[in-house]
C-alpha cells in the first residue's frame, strides 16, 4: 500500500475509534489474537454500516487489512474514491459462490501474506439475527489454506441510534480439506463452520 494510502487509512482508522469511544459505550476485546503477520481472514458477522468502520479501526491497532466491499459503494463519489484509493477490493453480492473477480484479488492479496477482513453474511442482517454465509469465504479457504479469525460484533444493529457496541475477536481456526468430500459441499461447510465460530463468541 502507498504512503499516501497508509498515511489517509490512519487517520481514519483513528477519528473511527475517537468516535466509538466518544459517542459509544464501546468495548473491544481479544486484539491480542490477531496474528501480526502472514495471510490471515477475519471473519465478522455484519448488523450495520457501522460494523467495517469499527471493527477496521480497532484492528489496525495490530495489523492492517483489506475489505472486501459491495460493488455498489464504489459509485458513491466520495466513499468510491477513498475505497479505491485504500485498495477495497470490490464484490458482486448477487452471487452465490461469489464474484470470481474479487474472489481472484482477494486470493493474491492473500498470496501477498496480507490480512482480508469479510462479512460472511454477504449483506447486513435486516433482523438483527444471524444468517447464513454465503460459500464465497468457504471457497477462498479451500483453494488458499489460510487461518481464519472470526469476529463477533454486538449491539450496532439500529445504528447510530444505538448505545452499547461490543466487539469480541476469537481465536484463530484452521479447516482442513477432506479428500473424499466434493470441493462446492466443502465450500459450504466451511463457510457455515466460520459462521459458527463467530456466533459461539461469548460477548
Amino acid at each position: 500500500m502507498k504512503k499516501e494510502s497508509n498515511r489517509l487509512l490512519n487517520l481514519v482508522k483513528f477519528i473511527a475509534r475517537i468516535y466509538f469511544k466518544t459517542f459509544h459505550d464501546f468495548k473491544v476485546e481479544g486484539l491480542e489474537n490477531i496474528p501480526k503477520e502472514g495471510a490471515l481472514l477475519i471473519a465478522s458477522n455484519h448488523l450495520s454500516n457501522a460494523d467495517p468502520p469499527a471493527i477496521g479501526a480497532f484492528a489496525g491497532l495490530i495489523r492492517d487489512s483489506r475489505f472486501v466491499a459491495k460493488k455498489e459503494l464504489f459509485a458513491i463519489p466520495l466513499l468510491g474514491w477513498f475505497f479505491r484509493h485504500c485498495n477495497y477490493i470490490p464484490v458482486d453480492r448477487g452471487r452465490q459462490i461469489g464474484d470470481f473477480g474479487a474472489l481472484k484479488e482477494v486470493v493474491s492479496a492473500l498470496e501477498r501474506q496480507e490480512s482480508v477482513i469479510m462479512f460472511p453474511e454477504g449483506t447486513r442482517s435486516k433482523t438483527g439475527q444471524p444468517q447464513k454465509p454465503k460459500s464465497g469465504i468457504g471457497f477462498l479457504v479451500y483453494k488458499t489454506g489460510v487461518p481464519v479469525l472470526p469476529v463477533r460484533i454486538q449491539g450496532t444493529f439500529g445504528w447510530p441510534w444505538v448505545r452499547k457496541i461490543r466487539i469480541k475477536f476469537g481465536t484463530v481456526i484452521h479447516l482442513q480439506r477432506e479428500e473424499n468430500i466434493e470441493p462446492k459441499m466443502q465450500y459450504k461447510q466451511f463457510a457455515n463452520k466460520i459462521m459458527e465460530a463467530i456466533n459461539s463468541i461469548n460477548i
